[in-house]
């Protein structure tokens, strides 16, 4: 057995397509080599700018494993009664080219399965090409003349079955035994065998592996910054994309003036980072020491032109940063506010300052409906008023990354309250699906606000998200706004938010409604948030049904749906939650025949079987349930009461549909049936929509 090479060289791929595309290089590779008959100890994909590469290690060919697959008709249908073939399974066989002997039967239906009569290397030919060409990266490019497409014009292959060459051709490049090392330090590399490859390679100033890189990478930092006594301070993302920006990475350590230091941190940091991809050194996580390393691509040779070269590249950043900072302290935030009105937010929506207004507004219902006292209401609706105003600082205009943040340090320093400091850097979080949530509450509200704002501005103008088009963010909007629901277990509806929200644009801009009567935006609004809702709790794993169940009652309110959904997913083995479900089904179906419209109870026509029941629902409709639907602080204890009722409450449905006949032919008792079945259907919906459950 030996080890398969398969190494596809490119000009520079950009980093941020390089993580997925190792990931979906590795199972695509997986999923073509074991269907073609190919075993091996070990599989693994490693990416640099300049290449992908797929590595089995002990590859090994299996005959009795390389068939094609393909399915026919049900079993059912294929033969009949006497177990002969029918014209559908021969017809089937005679368009594949099959016989009788090759078929084989699978849940419930039959399958042709074929051999594959073909040399390993051929079929290595084959099955290698599709693996890479069909990757998927977010952009790609055309070269020679059009001909061919991919992330980036590919340069040379390889592909090696321990000493022998695999012959393939892909992208107008032949298949060989030649690759190449890091550019400037090495030049064409001949490799007699796969197994001689990591090693070659890194003997050329090339690791192919990114966790090789990072180990380096962090290795490295960590013995230099210990040097001057501090520690590497890694902002968000940086050590990543460092990873796949470099096949050979070597730090350096330089150093900047200390009068830099009296800039805000963040400053600093966002400089060196984003402007420079410059890594600050940090004593004990506080404080910034006045050194920060720079990277190469290479051994660490010209250490000191490459250090001059980035300090002279970093002091001319702060220098600007510096006069920056000193340009915005003449200006308080405060006063700042007016400025806003010279910025656009949106044609049709007006400028920053229109939306701020709005923005306040809203903090103001919302902290009434919220039931805050009057401090936590006025710290939050002065951060509202706050919020956008670093907007117009230079710092902010020159390093837009700063946004909120800059708005903290200003705020600070000028006196204003922790809480409204704090609010203005949180209302911008969370940023994307992973990101933290705000620990102020002032910045909770507002980052709720501005949201809700945003969302019901847009639609209401009819500019909502499209297919794959969503130039606003406003997917993004909605899981913002709905993580903060649910970060700090609120019991808002989404009906409340947005009843709420259409009064503050009906307040400040009727233009901007489609109509004044029109009641789609919002409605469409509210689906887009549902649909949301739904993505957020499969991103917890919540199965599909469970989700339809628990997002059903009305009103919706998201952190209680995620509690339904929790419950029901623990209750899954337990034959009560079958029943429910099973009654629930019975129920809708029997009500989904009948008119829609709501029947009268005539207790004295109901049987005894019947009276039962309705007993039974008009006592547990006795409980007080509100909590399950209200802004109550305990809807946990609620949830918990109902479900336990409805558990006792099934069984009678259950005997009702065995003992009752339902739609009888006496009008008036058939009405009185169907009324208790709508009675009992709105009970099981307070908690959730059964019959959506697999049962």
């Amino acid at each position: 057995m030996s080890d398969l090479l398969f190494e596809v060289g490119a000009e520079e791929i950009p980093a941020r397509f390089l993580a997925l595309a190792q990931q979906s290089l590795r199972e695509r590779a997986k999923r073509a080599l074991e269907g073609g008959g190919f075993l091996f100890r070990e599989l693994e994909s490693w990416v640099t700018p300049r290449r992908l590469i797929l590595y089995a290690y002990d590859l090994d060919f299996d005959p009795a494993r390389a068939v094609v697959r393909k399915k026919g008709p049900a079993t059912r249908i294929a033969f009949g009664e006497d177990g002969r073939p029918t014209p559908a399974l021969l017809g089937f066989l005679r368009k594949e080219g099959g016989e009788l002997s090759q078929v084989i039967h699978q849940d419930e239906y039959i399958y042709l399965e074929k051999r594959i009569e073909r040399q390993p290397l051929e079929l290595l030919a084959d099955l290698l090409p599709p693996i890479v060409s069909g990757l998927p990266f977010a952009k790609s490019m055309r070269w020679g003349e059009g001909l061919w497409s991919f992330v980036r014009p590919v340069r040379w292959l390889v592909a090696l079955w321990g000493r022998e060459v695999v012959p393939l051709h892909l992208f107008d490049c032949q298949s060989g035994n030649t690759t190449f090392g890091l550019r400037f330090f090495s030049g064409t590399i001949h490799l007699d065998r796969a197994e001689e490859y990591r090693t070659t390679l890194e003997d050329h100033f090339v690791l192919v592996s990114p966790a090789e890189r990072r180990e380096r990478l962090e290795g490295s930092v960590e013995e230099l910054a210990h040097e001057v006594g501090g520690e590497p301070l890694w902002p968000e993302g940086l050590l990543d994309e460092l990873v796949f920006l470099h096949e050979y990475p070597t730090p350096f350590r330089a150093t900047f003036p200390e009068r830099y230091l009296e800039l805000p941190k963040d400053v600093l940091i966002t400089v060196m980072r984003h402007h420079q991809k410059h890594l600050p050194i940090t004593e004990d996580g506080a404080e910034l020491l006045p050194y920060f390393f720079c990277f190469r691509e290479g051994p660490a040779l010209g250490e000191e032109i490459v250090v001059r070269g980035n300090q002279e590249a970093l002091i001319g950043r702060l220098d600007d940063a510096e006069l920056f900072f000193a340009q915005d302290q003449t200006i308080p935030l405060a006063e700042r506010v007016c400025r806003l009105s010279g910025i656009s937010f949106q044609e049709k929506l007006g400028t920053l300052l229109d939306k701020t207004d709005r923005l306040c507004a809203l903090v103001h219902t919302l902290g009434q409906t919220l039931v805050w006292d009057e401090e936590a209401r006025s710290c939050a609706e002065r951060t509202a008023r706050l919020a956008k105003a670093d907007l117009t600082t230079a710092l902010v205009i020159e390093l837009p990354e700063l946004q909120g943040i800059i708005g903290r340090d200003y705020a600070q320093r000028q006196g204003e309250l922790p809480e409204v400091a704090a609010g203005i850097a949180d209302h911008y979080l969370p940023r994307y699906l992973q990101d933290r949530l705000p620990t102020s509450e002032s910045g909770w509200l507002v980052g709720l606000a501005d949201r809700l704002d945003t969302l019901g501005a847009f639609f209401a103008i009819g500019l909502e998200p499209t297919g794959s088009a969503d130039p606003f963010a406003l997917r993004r909007a909605g899981q913002g706004l709905l993580s903060l629901l649910l970060g700090k277990e609120s019991n808002l509806s989404l009906e409340t938010l947005l009843a709420q929200e259409a009064q503050i644009l009906e307040e400040f801009g009727k233009s901007w409604l489609l109509s004044q009567t029109d009641t789609a935006p919002c409605d469409r609004l509210f689906s887009f948030l549902e649909g949301r809702l739904r993505f957020l709790l499969e991103e917890k794993g919540f199965a599909f049904e469970v989700i339809s169940a628990a997002i059903a009652p009305r009103p919706l309110i998201p952190t209680q749906a995620l509690e339904r959904a929790e419950r029901i997913q623990r209750e899954w083995d337990n034959p009560s939650l079958e029943q429910l479900a099973l009654s629930a089904k019975r129920m809708k179906n029997i009500l989904r025949t009948a008119n829609p419209e709501i029947f009268t109870l005539q207790p004295e026509s109901l049987e005894p079987e019947a009276q039962s029941l309705l007993e039974a629902v008009l006592r547990t409709n006795r409980l007080d349930y509100s909590a399950c639907g209200s802004m109550s602080n305990q809807p946990a204890a609620a949830c918990d009461a109902l479900w336990s009722a409805l558990v006792e409450l099934s069984p009678k449905v259950s005997l009702f549909f065995d003992q009752v006949l339902v739609l009888c032919e006496d009008r008036l008792r058939r009405e009185s049936h169907l009324a208790l079945l709508q009675k009992t259907q709105k009970l099981f919906g307070q908690f959730a929509d059964f019959s959506a459950l697999p049962f």
